[in-house]
């Protein structure tokens, strides 16, 4: 019967071109809209605002810096890659369009990892889509939408604790992001921390701002003790070299804004500077950006090493 039927409308068809009278065939067009994202991985932003919002702004020119933390879901599936697309459309996805760059991940509980976009165009927006792979090649999305300013924007964080040596909390802080990370997250994050503390010194023990490759130079150690279950025996070496100085007396850190920061004079001399609570400290981090740092409260803990400094903070985008 199916044979029957296919013949005969071959037989229409040649009668109707015979007459002179062409089919109308309607042209396959590409669906250019985002693939599915049916994963069921936990994914979200390090930024609360941002999380809720999925907005940021920058200029042209400015760098894009979010973290995001990823997480194994209940049912077993585990994070495998990321990648990362840039579009100035929503919801598109070019045919032969290729990831900016992609991460691959670890098979942990959890992990953070930081992008980074240079902003080109001068106005409208940019998406990031933010693509995670699970093992069974199903993706989870999240999607940051740059709304693009015309002038230079700052990132600005407050009430940061860092934590010394022998202290619980985490010692290191990406000023881009504002998220601090213990060890078992610097190995694809390292190029990120830009501000670390420890209390250094003897036999006065001083509390000290330091870059991260200035910790072995003053001998702190860069191997994760073996009793770490996650991650013991890495390294915490390594990193972009950043400078502090003392900020002038005439720079008012509430007001600061890209182009006063951008207007400081940071000798590319310390890696290391003492910190005193009521200060503001200027550095200049290894990714070429300035910034801010005013000194709220310095706890000294039970032992000279396990105390904690707080602080807010400005910087570049």
């Amino acid at each position: 019967m199916k044979k029957i039927s296919f013949l005969f409308l071959a037989i229409i068809v040649a009668l109707m071109t015979s007459c002179g009278i062409t089919p109308d065939v309607q042209p396959v067009t590409d669906d250019l809209t985002l693939p599915l994202a049916d994963g069921t991985l936990d994914i979200a932003f390090t930024d609360s605002l941002t999380n809720k919002t999925g907005t940021v702004t920058a200029a042209s020119g400015d760098n894009v810096n979010v973290s995001l933390i990823i997480k194994k879901t209940p049912t077993g599936e585990k994070p495998r890659i990321m990648r990362i697309f840039i579009t100035d459309k929503a919801n598109y996805r070019g045919k032969t369009d290729q990831p900016l760059f992609e991460i691959k991940l670890k098979n942990i509980d959890e992990q953070t990892q930081t992008i980074d976009y240079t902003v080109s165009p001068t106005s409208g927006k940019v998406y990031i889509h933010c693509d995670v792979y699970d093992n069974k090649d199903k993706v989870t999305r999240k999607t940051l939408i740059v709304n693009i300013a015309s002038e230079a924007q700052i990132a600005s964080w407050q009430n940061v604790t860092l934590g010394a040596q022998s202290n619980a909390a985490a010692s290191r802080l990406a000023s881009a992001t504002g998220d601090l990370y213990k060890v078992c997250d610097l190995d694809s994050n390292i190029r990120y921390v830009d501000i670390t503390y420890a209390a250094l010194g003897s036999p006065s023990v001083k509390p000290t701002f330091l870059s991260n490759p200035r910790r072995a130079a003053l001998g702190l150690s860069t191997t994760i003790p073996t009793s770490n279950t996650v991650c013991g025996g890495g390294s915490t070496a390594g990193g972009l070299a950043t400078y502090f100085v003392l900020a002038p007396t005439t720079v008012d850190f509430v007001t600061a804004n890209d182009a006063i920061l951008g207007g400081l004079t940071i000798p590319a001399t310390a890696q290391d500077i003492v910190a005193e609570v009521g200060k503001t400290y200027a550095f200049l981090n290894g990714r070429n950006k300035k910034g801010l740092i005013k000194v709220t409260k310095i706890t000294a803990g039970t032992t000279d090493f396990n105390g904690t400094i707080t602080f807010d903070l400005k910087v570049q985008k």
